[in-house]
């Protein structure tokens, strides 16, 4: 992790650098294409056509049914809907939102972003019916990763790794951000991709907290 990182930590903590996260709408789904590692049905769409802005878990929620974590939940929609393609692209100064492909199998929602010449983004949230469940999930997905770095400022914990993955959990969800299949350094100011997993993953933070 790099000094910036830390900087970051210490400068987005507890703030939300999207506009609107609270706002409905379903995200827009691409077709889709093959992914390295996925799966993919062509002619994809979201798997239950849900708005984000209804049926938001409370920010305590410490367990739910089983039947509310077969479907994406509204806070994991938002990492295909709007505001978040519209953050990806404020950030990246592209000129157009990116497209998302979503998908949602065993309690994974999966949103992959082809993002043209910078690579692929792929954003995953986890939904686990209770909070231990979430932390066993959140532990032997860093074990999975290998060598990783704590991170503060991002929900109840939250980790990152050297080539560009940033996890963090907060309640039942588990959040990651994976960079890996983008340059390590890109656009005129040379930004890491590092830094760029870290601020997204404190953007789509903030939505959770605020809806």
């Amino acid at each position: 992790m790099t000094e910036r990182m830390k900087q970051l930590a210490i400068l987005l903590a507890g703030s939300m650098l999207l506009a609107g996260c609270a706002s409905s709408g379903a995200a827009t789904v691409a077709p889709s294409k093959t992914v390295p590692g996925m799966s993919m049905t062509p002619g994809m769409v979201m798997p239950d056509g849900s708005t984000m802005g209804a049926g938001t878990p409370s920010a305590g929620a410490t367990s739910v049914r089983k039947a509310d974590i077969a479907k994406p939940s509204a806070a994991a929609l938002m990492i295909c809907a709007a505001e978040t393609r519209s953050d990806i692209r404020t950030v990246l100064a592209i000129k157009q939102p990116p497209v998302g492909v979503a998908k949602f199998a065993d309690h994974l929602y999966t949103c992959t972003y082809h993002l043209a010449m910078l690579g692929t983004l792929i954003l995953s949230v986890n939904q686990s019916p209770d909070v231990a469940s979430a932390g066993r999930y959140y532990t032997s997905l860093r074990k999975r990763l290998g060598h990783t770095t704590e991170l503060a400022g991002l929900g109840t914990a939250a980790f990152g790794t050297n080539d560009g993955t940033v996890v963090l959990r907060k309640d039942n969800d588990v959040l990651q951000v994976d960079a890996t299949r983008m340059p390590a350094q890109f656009g005129t100011q040379q930004a890491k991709r590092n830094d760029f997993a870290y601020e997204i993953a404190s953007d789509i933070l903030g939505c959770w907290t605020d809806g």
